[in-house]
């Protein structure tokens, strides 16, 4: 998480003085860090087929009911694909039931409980890891952008508050030299 974000803000050197669109940066970072590493284990490479596939989506009409579910169908396999790869992870370690720690560990092992009454359907898994993605990523890529431009915007206020500061002092030493009483 740390060395995404410090390549994220490494990258924001090369623009310094300029603006930035933080909201597309912070999309990128938290698709990277927060959803697909942490959550999932996974790259943002990965994830990016399930991300692209989502957004498209939430844009498309009811007209498009096709294409809807063309990636509707997409996003289903890609992350039934994650799931394959971490249960075939667990069967190569010799560990059937190792199946991480993150959230989507979590999800297959509950898929895998002996418990017929408490195991979930990979569907189920499908359906937690799509609203997790999506949920997720944009919430918190939200969250970043508008910290970000309350943060800027309370600098940009106290740089302001200086200057103003500074002024009235300077005009105050100006008024108090060119008096004859200022001693």
């Amino acid at each position: 998480m740390i060395s995404s974000a410090e390549t994220m803000l490494e990258g924001w050197k090369n623009h310094e003085g300029k603006e930035i669109e933080v909201y597309e940066q912070f999309r990128l970072l938290t698709s990277e860090v927060i959803i697909s590493r942490t959550a999932f284990g996974s790259s943002y490479r990965e994830g990016k087929n399930i991300f692209d596939n989502m957004a498209l989506c939430k844009f498309l009409k009811t007209s498009d009911e096709l294409e809807s579910d063309k990636l509707e169908k997409g996003i289903y396999n890609s992350i039934v694909e994650l799931v394959k790869k971490r249960e075939e992870l667990a069967v190569m370690s010799g560990e059937d039931d190792s199946f991480g720690n993150d959230f989507l560990g979590l999800l297959i092992r509950a898929h895998h409980d002996a418990n017929e009454n408490q195991g979930i359907s990979i569907d189920e898994v499908v359906g937690e890891c799509k609203t997790f993605f999506f949920a997720g990523q944009e919430t918190t890529n939200t969250l970043l952008a508008w910290t970000v431009f309350l943060l800027a915007h309370l600098q940009i206020s106290n740089k302001k508050q200086e200057t103003k500061s500074s002024n009235c002092l300077d005009n105050k030493l100006r008024i108090q030299m060119a008096s004859p009483n200022s001693k």
